[in-house]
């Protein structure tokens, strides 16, 4: 399924919640065949019909009790949203295990009263049969290069949805990263995965679930939710009884895999990922993979982005068009394409890129998030906040999403409407520097110089090297009519960031207003060199900083004249 579903959980009749019984013994490395096997009956396929067709999801049997068990999942699996954000009501979803049997999903539950919606989900259905449930890791264990399997079921174009046989693929842990958008993705793997394998397992070393698959992004790079996360949701969730939850922190104890010695198209694949940093290497291994597996999709999408980061875009171009006959969601691939063109500064490229995917998929928030960043590069600030609006309505808490149309309403200059995003984005994600020195931007816009200093006064608490943030504070000193803190917050600003232009622009102004024209000459053509350097030497901007060096020439040398 792609990324593009969202639900409002109903709970009734049957209840469930989740205690945790704890194992401590040190946990043994398995073998991949031993992984697979533990697995394999743990997973499986989501599928939803409604009157517009049908979509396939993957997700994780975590708990039973009696007859009925529960799957964990995402909550963009079990819903698409209407134009409205309201979650389709019709549609009907259904369980497919690994043995072929199908259920009725009998309830859902998701946790759309928490800061951000987290993108977790829990579906339950019943059986007479018995079925194994899994075991949660401790992702906080995970080290860099950590090997680590995924399964579940893609989609495919050439299959009947409920069909598709399962996938099992190796993958190393990358790195763990702050959720902007609240939704519970922090684990970022490397791996293989395609559209329908949302709410995947991911299984460390020892067979235990250490997070669930939702986002794909770019190099061969996907993003997951921790099973730690997920166990606290679990345990909070006070519409959930009688059901325990297994969870195994123990360490791994025994030697792990490594990945110096490929010979399947997947090692291959993950050794050339794994080496980004050498493109030659990373380049040789990812041709190799595809030699070996001319249908393996991804190698085709990590290459096309290391040609395009070293200049071959003839040959990125034709790897994307590889992409896009592979990949059963086109949607993806464009968006993938996109990113690529933008690295390009083909801005216009990937409007057409986003506006192609949104044909396929319409009630995608990151594809319309996306084209509107994009439109806000390009200047056409309506159509920035036309997607922005459009997106907040299907991903109402998202703060980045309110932050950028407020970026994109200060460039409407309708600041009323800029600060309220601001005020909004803030209060969903109040840790975010950049939305404080915008807002503090956005004030000092309508005058508003006290509230100015003080949001970026918040903005440099949380991070002390953000060099803007003191180049807009020396502005709010000039409001503030007090050119001294702003000489010294712009030196600051200037020493962080060497090419800010906008550093040398309040210095120079500061210097003017204490009649220091000296230093303030030599601020503003400072300016006029990084505009140079930029290729702006026939801007309106360089055009003015000229004349107005020259009246301050003019005034020194009458001073001098005395």
């Amino acid at each position: 399924m792609a990324r593009i579903g969202r639900i409002v959980g109903l709970f009734s009749g049957i209840t469930l919640a989740f205690s945790q019984a704890s194992i401590t013994f040190a946990k043994a490395v398995l073998s991949p065949s031993e992984i697979r096997q533990t697995a394999q009956p743990l997973t499986v396929q989501i599928l939803g019909f409604s009157s517009g067709g049908s979509q396939t999801g993957s997700g994780v049997i975590i708990a039973k009790q009696g007859n009925t068990y529960a799957v964990l999942t995402n909550r963009h699996v079990i819903c698409n949203l209407d134009f409205a954000g309201q979650c389709d009501r019709n549609l009907r979803l259904q369980i497919r295990t690994a043995n072929g049997q199908r259920y009725p999903v009998a309830n859902t539950h998701t946790f759309e009263q928490l800061k951000g919606i987290p993108d977790v989900a829990v579906v339950l259905f019943q059986s007479p049969q018995s079925y194994p449930v899994a075991t949660f890791g401790d992702s906080t264990q995970l080290a860099k290069r950590d090997l680590i399997w995924i399964n579940g079921y893609p989609g495919s174009p050439q299959q009947s949805p409920g069909t598709e046989p399962i996938a099992f693929h190796k993958g190393f842990f990358t790195s763990q990263v702050n959720d902007p958008h609240s939704e519970g993705y922090s684990l970022m793997f490397t791996t293989i995965a395609a559209p329908g394998m949302s709410g995947s397992p991911i299984f460390d070393a020892s067979g235990r679930v250490i997070a669930i698959f939702g986002q794909s992004g770019d190099m061969g790079v996907l993003a997951g939710i921790p099973s730690n996360f997920v166990s606290d949701l679990l345990q909070k969730s006070s519409k959930l009884n009688q059901m325990t939850l297994t969870v195994d922190r123990s360490a791994l104890t025994g030697t792990r895999p490594q990945l110096s010695t490929p010979q399947t198209a997947e090692d291959y694949f993950l050794r050339g990922v794994s080496q980004i940093d050498q493109p030659q290497s990373a380049l040789a291994d990812l041709t190799k993979a595809i030699e070996l597996n001319p249908k393996l999709m991804m190698p085709y999408r990590t290459r096309a982005t290391i040609r395009a980061r070293m200049g071959d875009r003839q040959g990125a171009m034709r790897d994307f068009e590889t992409v896009l006959k592979l990949n059963p969601d086109r949607s993806d691939a464009l968006s993938a394409r996109a990113q690529m063109r933008i690295q390009w500064n083909d801005l216009t490229g990937a409007i057409a890129d986003y506006t192609e995917a949104l044909q396929h998929a319409p009630q995608t928030p990151s594809l319309l998030f996306n084209r509107g960043m994009t439109h806000s590069r390009l200047g056409n600030y309506q159509a920035s906040v036309d997607d922005f609006t459009a997106g907040i309505v299907l991903q109402p808490k998202d703060a980045v999403a309110y932050r950028e149309r407020g970026r994109s309403y200060l460039g409407l200059q309708q600041l009323p409407s800029a600060l309220k995003d601001l005020d909004r984005s803030i209060a969903l994600d109040p840790s975010s520097a950049v939305a404080y020195d915008l807002r503090c931007f956005i004030q000092m816009g309508m005058d508003r110089y006290q509230a100015a200093l003080n949001d970026c006064n918040r903005a440099i608490k949380i991070n002390p090297t953000y060099a803007i943030a003191y180049a807009d504070r020396a502005f709010a000193w000039l409001g503030l009519n007090n050119p001294q803190n702003a000489i010294q917050d712009a030196k600051t600003a200037s020493r962080l960031d060497p090419k800010l232009s906008e550093s040398y622009t309040v210095q120079a102004m500061a210097y003017e207003r204490i009649g220091d024209l000296q230093n303030a000459i030599v601020a503003y053509e400072a300016v006029m060199n990084l505009l140079r350097e930029n290729g702006q030497i026939n801007s309106r901007a360089y055009q003015g900083i000229s004349a107005t060096i020259a009246q301050l020439r003019s005034k020194v040398k009458s001073q001098e004249s005395r």
